[in-house]
């Protein structure tokens, strides 16, 4: 009669070179299914070895953090839609990045802002409108919104308009309200940028010379590898905000493919920005 094999079990020496290979492909994809760790009998002391490393996990998968994959899009300069985070925050839900999106918020470790209809998170380090100033544009808007609403022609001259602007925005005027973009242009050329100048380049590179318009998925397309698609977005985001660049909607229905609307920054109502044209003049 045949002799029956006794089956080994798993050694949590196999358990810690599964971890070491599971840490090392997180590292790279950011997620991992939990069937992929190994044997089922050794899975609990793989997913304790990651657990010591600050990996997170679910029912089915492990994952980096959700805290940090958002952390780490917010520093390479994303500005990140909150209805579409869980696309910053792989092997998480919609429901789970979204409330640890708010978590950073509340921590002081990211901002949320409104642009246009959207709550998009944006790095701490952006140009955020304060709580002080947001009151003192809301006093003002009342006044405006009492304006528009009068029925006898009543306005407002545009001295006192700029001198109420400035006292809502003291800071944020300081910075750019009171120059024209010419002006902007020129003060960010004096204290060169590497991003900005990398941009501009890519800019100009990709311009037509009929319409003096550059075609934003060419220009993203242009940044790679040294720029990700999220950080070239907000780099033209922060050009345009600065004045160097003007942003434009595409002007055609339904013509640009998925992939280059999501290369674009958001626009007003929904659109996306797919143009963008120097603000300055550029030689050529």
């Amino acid at each position: 009669m045949a002799t029956q094999k006794k089956k080994i079990a798993p050694s949590a020496a196999d358990a810690t070179q599964l971890a070491d290979d599971a840490r090392a492909l997180l590292e790279r994809e950011g997620v991992v299914k939990i069937s992929a760790l190994g044997p089922q009998p050794v899975r609990d002391l793989v997913l304790a070895e990651l657990s010591k490393s600050g990996f997170e996990s679910t029912k089915s998968v492990v994952r980096k953090p959700i805290a940090a994959q958002l952390a780490a899009a917010l520093a390479d300069g994303a500005f990140i839609p909150l209805k579409g985070i869980a696309a910053h925050a792989r092997g998480a839900t919609a429901a789970a990045a979204k409330q640890v999106a708010l978590a950073l918020v509340s921590d002081g470790a990211a901002a949320l802002v409104l642009r246009g209809r959207e709550e998009v998170l944006v790095p701490i380090s952006a140009g955020i409108v304060s709580r002080s100033e947001l009151l003192g544009l809301e006093a003002l808007a009342k006044t405006v919104a009492k304006l528009a609403r009068s029925t006898n022609g009543a306005s407002l001259l545009h001295a006192d308009l700029s001198e109420a602007l400035a006292k809502a925005l003291p800071v944020t005027l300081a910075a750019f309200g009171s120059r024209s973009p010419a002006k902007v242009a020129s003060a960010t050329k004096e204290r060169p940028n590497a991003t900005f100048q990398q941009l501009l380049s890519a800019v100009d590179a990709t311009r037509d010379t009929n319409t003096g318009l550059s075609f934003v998925p060419a220009i993203v397309a242009r940044l790679r590898p040294d720029l990700s698609p999220d950080a070239a977005r907000a780099a033209l985001e922060n050009a345009a905000n600065s004045g160097l660049l003007e942003l434009r909607p595409e002007g055609g229905i339904n013509r640009l493919s998925a992939e280059e609307l999501s290369l674009c920054p958001p626009g007003p109502q929904g659109t996306r920005l797919s143009w963008a044209r120097r603000t300055e003049s550029v030689a050529g």
